[in-house]
């Protein structure tokens, strides 16, 4: 089972480039994800919020320079052309960084955390921004007062906007053990639905009978 505060990696490429990265990648504690082709790639950016993603240019269905206007994770590409026009045009495409193949998987590891250690690891919607490296919840720029549970949950939800989860799911995917508990999970939703609903003026937190809760998808 992935864990939902682990980093979430796309590698996109040739799977004899893309596994062994991915392998290392969960060996150290990311949550890596494999893609190659630029469909499947788009499939994952549609449900998932990537930290980063590292790919080849060149995919058997076009270049992936076509995702990163589409991409709020930061990009590095991984290439075995190592002219200056290549670099440059990666870069002006919107490339974060370019890293020339050969490279261990342990090197990548080494640039990758480099590149994530600059920026705060955050989601937001409707105006409401979590900074997960920091454990603040804004609105506004003002604080939204939570409890380590809610805000867990809050992560948990805002991960997937749009995307329901029955309370089981839940305690087993934010407290990471088997559910005994979903009393429990519904007492902290409740909670967190009022708080947000106060702040926001808005019913953030849906419930669906017989399916679960969802954190609202932005329109």
């Amino acid at each position: 089972m992935d864990n939902e505060f682990q980093r979430k990696i796309l590698m996109i490429g040739a799977e004899s480039v893309a596994r062994p990265f991915a392998e290392y990648f969960r060996q150290i504690g990311y949550s890596p994800r494999t893609a190659e082709t630029l469909a499947e790639a788009r499939q994952f950016l549609a449900r998932e919020k990537f930290d980063a993603v590292i790919c080849e240019l060149s995919l058997p269905d076009g270049e992936a320079g076509d995702l990163f206007g589409e991409c709020p994770a930061p990009v590095i590409v991984l290439s075995e052309e190592t002219s200056d026009e290549a670099v440059i045009r990666a870069f002006s495409l919107g490339a974060s960084d370019y890293v020339f193949r050969p490279c261990s998987p342990r090197v990548m590891a080494a640039r990758l955390e480099r590149r994530l250690s600059l920026r705060d690891r955050a989601f937001t919607g409707h105006g409401i921004t979590l900074n997960i490296t920091m454990r603040t919840a804004l609105y506004g720029g003002k604080p939204i007062k939570l409890t380590s549970s809610e805000f867990n949950i809050l992560c948990f939800l805002m991960a997937y906007p749009g995307k329901f989860f029955s309370a089981d799911e839940i305690y087993e995917r934010v407290w990471k053990s088997p559910s005994m508990q979903t009393s429990v999970v519904r007492f902290h939703i409740s909670n967190l639905k009022r708080t947000l609903l106060s702040v926001t003026g808005e019913n953030l937190i849906l419930t669906e009978f017989g399916t679960g809760y969802a954190f609202a998808a932005e329109r």
